[in-house]
């Protein structure tokens, strides 16, 4: 009879660990997948970020929760919009392991790069704020303007990243 209460606590207490390791290896997942500036791709920044008040852990939100934006718009989707979408995610991907190997730095050695940073992931959100505005619009030509409106934002954003790649 003692065998079997024994058993059972051991068969317990497995399935407890069990649980709980199922639990942490699904929160670890989630927490990872809600950190991805691009739905699927995985980002070099840390899990830390998700709550940090500190300037290129908000950036890095800023760029996710734009392109989470960007998703939102997928029915404007043709050849040309896939390229501009594409292009967006691709500048926020690179802003955001510039903003991991930036917050390595000491502060002294930043100079004006967070701010640089700044103005970049501002230019992405506004690129994004009129492609999802062109998705939105009822004739070819307030499409058409919209997604021209997105493409400069964008061009912006390559000249700031060429401006302080130059430095």
């Amino acid at each position: 009879m003692l065998m079997l209460v024994l058993i059972a606590i051991v068969i317990l207490v497995g399935a407890a660990v069990g649980g709980v390791t199922v639990l942490s290896r699904r929160q670890q997942a989630s927490t990872a997948a809600a950190n991805q500036v691009v739905p699927g791709i995985a980002t070099r920044a840390p899990a830390s970020w998700a709550g940090s008040h500190d300037p290129e852990p908000r950036l890095h939100r800023r760029l996710r929760d734009a392109m989470r934006a960007l998703h939102t718009a997928d029915a404007l989707d043709d050849a040309t919009t896939i390229v501009l979408r594409a292009e967006l995610e691709q500048a926020a991907l690179a802003w955001d392991d510039r903003l991991v190997a930036m917050a390595a730095l000491p502060a002294a050695a930043l100079g004006d790069q967070r701010a640089t940073a700044t103005q970049a992931v501002e230019s992405i959100e506004a690129a994004v704020a009129q492609y999802v505005s062109a998705a939105t619009q009822r004739t070819a030509a307030e499409v058409t303007a919209g997604l021209t409106a997105a493409r400069a934002q964008l061009d912006i954003q390559a000249e700031i990243r060429k401006s302080l790649e130059a430095r």
